[in-house]
């Protein structure tokens, strides 16, 4: 199960490391690459200056000297170590700090009108929309605060006492705008976590509402299995009463012969059992609310292995034959849903049967489709019926005696299965249901000969 997501008021990146977004790892590759380029350029830059006359702080080096790269080397390398831990908030603060650090020990030596001074509002827009509201608002005042520092301690070689004030001016003016720019990037803070919030809390109510549609179909699948399982179970009951009936006789008519009779009883007792085992196991296997997998499947080996277990649960006068060609094509279904469908059809049939009559199973395929028919020699159905035979809760069954959810089952499953399913009858002449398959192409299995 997923960790819950932990929201943090003051952290963007808490909230997108818990959500798992896939921006996360963009940002992680960021932060891990800038922070090791200029943890190794600065540990360079700054070993090389303490070669050089005057090379610890001034203003007439790049990046005035050794001082700022040694002083923020080592929150370069921390923030480099926290995304070697996973720490995302860590490593960003220290990256982002060390910044703030290098920018601003680089640009006092060179006075207040120096343009990298301006690189503080870019720093305080980047570590308020990052980090936070406080985070980002204590590295812009640290700055803010380092900035008239530099202006009240060393404004400039080139400034004079006459350009002083115009000096605190611009202080001011740039502190103000660092200060503008933090404000601005809490708002763009706010905004993304709200809208990253928003979306989230819509992506798991998709997720449950996603799952818990997926848990009903599972239901309802069983549910529409109800009533073919009934009456398969019916069927089978009538079939192992009689089964019973025959070890009845053989029991007692053993009991009165002689050993070499009993013998002989007890093995043709042993016969009939095992052939009243598949009838339990199937009707245990229609009873089973998993379907399984849709897979490449023969269409002959199912229905011949169906032919051989509906025979023994129909009653003697009905009669049933599978056609089966040759050669059939592939199919991209579930076959245990192919099975379940077929008893739904062939429960029916026996149902319409008054008495004695033959269901016939037929199978045939042309160039885009595999296609198996269940016909029966009942009395057909009305015109007004086929309209709704397909039909939730629709049923001709007297009351108690039908739910209407058996040939939507089937409906259902020719649907999923990307076929289509259609019904042909006429008056006295019986019923004809069809279900079509699309073929899976240039995929053709040899079958058995036709039963």
């Amino acid at each position: 199960m997923r960790a819950p997501v932990h929201l943090s008021e003051e952290t963007l990146f808490g909230f997108l490391t818990s959500t798992r977004l896939p921006v996360v790892s963009s940002l992680s590759l960021v932060i891990r690459w800038a922070s090791l380029a200029l943890a190794v350029a600065a540990s360079t830059y700054g070993v090389g200056c303490l070669w050089v006359e005057d090379g610890l702080w001034s203003s007439s080096l790049p990046w005035s000297g050794a001082l700022p790269m040694l002083a923020s080397a080592p929150l370069f390398w921390a923030a480099w170590l926290g995304w070697r831990i996973q720490r995302m908030q860590r490593a960003a603060t220290l990256l982002l700090l060390a910044m703030f650090l290098l920018v601003s020990l680089a640009t006092w030596p060179r006075g207040v009108f120096s343009p990298l001074w301006y690189l503080h509002p870019v720093l305080s827009l980047l570590a308020t929309t990052s980090l936070g509201v406080i985070p980002g608002l204590s590295m812009t005042l640290l700055a803010v605060t380092a900035l008239l520092i530099a202006t009240w301690v060393s404004p400039g070689v080139a400034v004079s006492p006459a350009m002083l004030p115009d000096a605190w001016i611009h202080t001011i003016s740039l502190a103000s705008v660092s200060l503008g720019s933090a404000l601005a990037g809490a708002i763009v803070n706010r905004l993304v976590f709200m809208a990253l919030m928003t979306a989230e809390s819509q992506r798991r109510k998709n997720f449950e509402s996603s799952r818990a549609l997926r848990h009903r179909e599972k239901l309802l699948r069983h549910a529409l299995r109800v009533e073919t399982v009934g009456d398969l179970a019916g069927l089978v009951c009538h079939q192992l009463r009689n089964t019973f009936q025959v070890l009845m006789g053989h029991v007692t008519l053993g009991a009165m012969a002689h050993d070499e009779e009993r013998q002989r009883r007890m093995k043709l007792i042993e016969e009939t059992l095992q052939q009243s085992q598949p009838l339990l196991d199937q009707l245990m296997r229609m009873a089973h609310p998993d379907e399984g997998a849709s897979t490449a499947c023969e269409l002959s080996a199912v229905l011949r292995q169906f032919r051989d277990q509906a025979q023994r649960v129909l009653p003697g006068g009905v009669a049933l034959t599978c056609e089966v060609p040759d050669q059939l094509p592939l199919v991209q279904i579930n076959p245990h849903g192919l099975v379940h469908a077929l008893w739904n059809l062939v429960i029916n049939a026996k149902q319409a049967i008054d008495g004695e009559g033959a269901i016939r199973l037929r199978c045939g395929y042309d160039r885009r489709k595999v296609w198996i028919e269940v016909e029966d020699s009942g009395p057909g159905i009305p015109p007004d019926v086929q309209e709704r035979i397909f039909d939730p809760y629709f049923t001709t069954k007297p009351i108690g005696q039908g739910t209407g959810l058996g040939l939507t089952a089937v409906a259902r499953y020719v649907r999923g299965s990307n076929g289509a399913i259609e019904v042909e009858s006429t008056g006295g002449r019986g019923a004809t249901f069809r279900m079509a398959f699309p073929r899976v192409a240039g995929a053709v299995r040899a079958a058995s000969q036709p039963a």
